[in-house]
């Protein structure tokens, strides 16, 4: 081959394999913390991770131009994981208080939920009433580091409150009846007390006993990235990607904004 002709292909592919980026092929990987026991946000089944916030993060790929890499870890070591740059976003049912903003930076919220409580259907008739929960002398179960324990050590004073490692072991302990109440997050008891087949041993008490905002967190000082959270959350709520998304995974009518 002349060497000339050589010499001109090789500047060429050069030019080619050099400029990729510039014909839309984007490196960058934006890395998704997730805490898989919340269903149905975001749980494992067969292996995989599922729900509302798997829905999230895969649809974040179109809008950011990325590729998401989600990465499994428990609920408590969520925020270490987002201070040693291991994700750069947590997606995981995070609820807004006003200590976790002075850890982290939340995107404009996506969803409206609350604390709520799951009884034994045979205690219908004397444990359904929330006012009742905030001023006896009950059993309520609950999840450490959670917005639901918040609520039973500082709201109940007079309950005997115990701790689970797992929704499933709160149900069990429920149903086994070593506690009255058990507290979560709205679409964990929704999901517990409105899905097919539903456990008819379980009733859900669904008067929100606090008001809380579901958002993303990304470490303190990432104001781009929470820029761009941002503007995805506003455009899925024109949309209506949102709402229909939540609407899949929780059989009953919730508030998004």
């Amino acid at each position: 081959m002349n060497k000339w002709l050589a010499g001109s292909l090789l500047t060429f592919i050069a030019l080619v394999t050099g400029g990729c980026s510039s014909f839309g092929i984007s490196e960058r990987v934006i890395n998704v913390g997730m805490a898989t026991n919340y269903a149905p946000l975001a749980f494992e089944k067969d292996g995989a991770p599922q729900g509302v916030e798997v829905d999230f993060a895969n649809a974040l790929e179109d809008e950011l131009g990325a590729k998401v890499n989600i990465k499994i870890y428990a609920w408590e070591e969520l925020l270490d994981a987002l201070d040693a740059d291991e994700v750069d976003v947590v997606m995981s049912g995070v609820s807004v208080t006003e200590k976790r903003k002075g850890l982290m930076l939340f995107s404009e919220p996506y969803m409206k939920v609350g604390q709520m409580a799951v009884i034994r259907t045979e205690d219908i008739g004397f444990l359904a009433s929330a006012d009742q929960l905030k001023t006896g002398n009950f059993r309520v179960g609950y999840l450490p580091y959670t917005t639901g324990a918040h609520y039973v050590t500082e709201e109940l004073k007079t309950a005997e409150s115990k701790s689970y490692a797992s929704v499933k072991e709160g149900v069990e302990g429920l149903v086994n009846k070593e506690i009255d109440y058990f507290i979560h997050d709205a679409p964990t008891i929704w999901q517990l007390t409105s899905s097919y087949p539903t456990d008819e041993r379980l009733f859900g008490v669904y008067t929100p006993l606090t008001k809380e905002h579901l958002a993303w967190a990304v470490k303190s000082g990432n104001t781009e990235l929470q820029e761009e959270l941002n503007n995805v959350v506003k455009e899925w709520q024109e949309s209506g990607f949102i709402t229909r998304t939540v609407n899949k995974w929780i059989p009953v009518s919730v508030t998004t904004e």
